[in-house]
């Protein structure tokens, strides 16, 4: 097993005010080839305001999906100790693996997601949640503001309440956010765009290879990535 780090002198951790635990692709991989073409610029064959309208949101986090929601670090926490505890984490356990992704609808966006299988992974995401929730804040009046708590369940506010966000455990559905949010005529459209680049990555079980610590800067900005952490068993 090995990890990948950024140096980070600490002037530099403390230009981050979120952290987060992902799904990210390999690097050198076909996933990491199209997230960098389709958030970095690529219309994909689709009108250009549409496209820079259906990439916006999901490109502040580039291809991902979360496993450990944004929080801030709690007094007395820093990067080292993250990263220290995810190389423990990740050493214990083996690389989970779903069926292959594939397109759906997904609160107005279009995501991809597992179509039948996914116990190994929402599992991971379980233990990513309880495990690491140690290094999490508690939550802010304007954190609970900034949830729209009333939209949601009795259970997802218990779950922001316990976890720091509301779509978790049984709430949690694995998914890469691809565009969004958008009407129905528009994710088709969009969906229909990038079905021919994706298509030859969604024909094999997909596996997460590796845990990503990812930060958001100070000032606001795309996630940047801190670390990746390999499973040692694959």
């Amino acid at each position: 097993m090995e990890s990948t780090r950024l140096e980070l002198d600490q002037g530099m951790t403390d230009r981050f005010r979120r952290y987060a635990i992902y799904w990210t692709p390999q690097q050198g991989s076909a996933f990491e080839a199209f997230g960098a073409a389709w958030f970095g610029g690529e219309n994909c064959g689709l009108d250009p305001e549409l496209a820079a309208r259906a990439k916006r949101a999901p490109a502040r986090y580039g291809l991902h999906a979360t496993l450990k929601a944004p929080f801030r670090l709690r007094s007395g926490a820093t990067i080292d100790d993250m990263q220290r505890a995810l190389d423990a984490f990740c050493r214990i356990r083996r690389a989970p693996e779903a069926s292959p992704l594939g397109f759906i609808r997904h609160q107005r966006y279009v995501v991809l997601s597992p179509g039948g299988r996914t116990a190994a992974i929402d599992w991971l995401a379980a233990e990513c949640v309880t495990h690491f929730d140690s290094f999490r804040a508690p939550l802010t009046d304007a954190d609970r503001a900034a949830g729209e708590i009333d939209t949601m369940t009795d259970r997802e506010r218990a779950y922001l309440e316990d976890f720091g966000y509301p779509y978790v455990l049984s709430e949690f559905r694995f998914h890469v956010s691809l565009a969004g949010p958008l009407e129905t005529g528009e994710a088709d459209a969009v969906r229909g765009a990038l079905e021919p680049h994706l298509a030859p990555m969604l024909r094999e079980p997909f596996r997460i290879e590796a845990l990503t610590l990812l930060g958001e800067p100070e000032g606001g900005g795309a996630f940047q990535i801190l670390s990746r952490h390999r499973f040692r068993f694959t």
